[in-house]
C-alpha cells in the first residue's frame, strides 16, 4: 500500500485555520513524494448553527483564543452580524469541487478560502465567494458553478463527511497517516509544526522502507 497523510479539516473550522500555516507546510515538504489526500470533516453542515449573541460571544472569544496562539490574522467584523447560519457543508462543496476539476490544487483552494472567511469575513452563503477564488486557480466560473451545484458533487462531500465518522475522526484538524501497517493519528486538534516533525518522518522512513 502507498504511504499516504491524510488531512480531515473543514474551511469553516477555526483551529483548521489556525492550523493552516501548519498542514500547508506539510504539504508543501512532502506532498511531492508522498500520497497527501484532503478529506472533507463537515464541522457544521446544515441551519442549525445561527449566530446568535450568545453564540456570537463564544465565537468571539474562541478565535481571539486561536488568534493569540497560532499567530493566524482574524476580522471580528462579521461577528457584528446577528442570524447568519454557520453551514460549514457549502465551504466543503467548494474544496471538492476544486479537489474533483483539478486535482493538486485543493490544498492551497482549501487554505484560500479559509483566509477569505476569517481574514476577510467573505460571505459563505454566495457560490460567487467560492468561484473567484478558484478563478485563481486557473478554474471557470461557469464550470465551477455547475460542479459546485452539482447533485454528485453533494454527495460526494456529503461521503467525505461519513468517512471522517466511520474512522472516528470527530473533531478537526486532524492528520492521519497510512500505509501496510495500517491507519494511525498524526494529530488530533491543533499542534505548530515544531511538534509534528519529528513524528512525522519517523513515519515517513519506515513506511517507505
Amino acid at each position: 500500500m502507498q504511504a499516504e497523510i491524510i488531512y480531515v479539516g473543514d474551511p469553516m473550522c477555526s483551529w483548521c485555520y489556525g492550523f493552516s500555516p501548519v498542514i500547508q507546510a506539510i504539504y508543501q515538504k512532502h506532498g511531492k513524494s508522498v500520497k497527501m489526500s484532503l478529506k472533507m470533516g463537515g464541522l457544521h453542515p446544515g441551519n442549525d448553527y445561527i449566530v446568535t449573541a450568545e453564540y456570537r460571544r463564544f465565537l468571539l472569544g474562541h478565535w481571539s483564543e486561536i488568534a493569540e496562539r497560532t499567530g493566524q490574522g482574524f476580522s471580528f467584523g462579521i461577528l457584528d452580524k446577528l442570524g447568519w447560519i454557520y453551514d460549514t457543508e457549502k465551504a466543503c462543496r467548494a474544496a471538492v469541487v476544486v479537489r474533483r476539476l483539478q486535482p493538486g490544487s485543493e490544498y492551497p483552494y482549501f487554505a484560500a478560502i479559509q483566509e477569505g472567511f476569517y481574514a476577510f469575513n467573505r460571505d459563505p452563503h454566495d457560490p460567487d465567494t467560492f468561484s473567484r477564488v478558484a478563478e485563481e486557480f486557473g478554474i471557470a466560473r461557469e464550470a465551477f458553478l455547475a460542479a459546485y451545484f452539482d447533485d454528485a458533487v453533494k454527495a460526494e462531500t456529503a461521503a467525505d463527511f461519513d468517512w471522517a465518522r466511520a474512522h472516528g475522526v470527530s473533531g478537526f484538524p486532524t492528520v492521519l497517516v497510512r500505509d501496510r501497517r495500517g491507519m494511525a493519528v498524526l494529530t488530533h486538534g491543533y499542534q505548530p509544526l515544531a511538534a509534528l516533525e519529528q513524528p512525522l518522518m519517523g513515519w515517513l522512513e519506515t513506511s517507505i522502507a
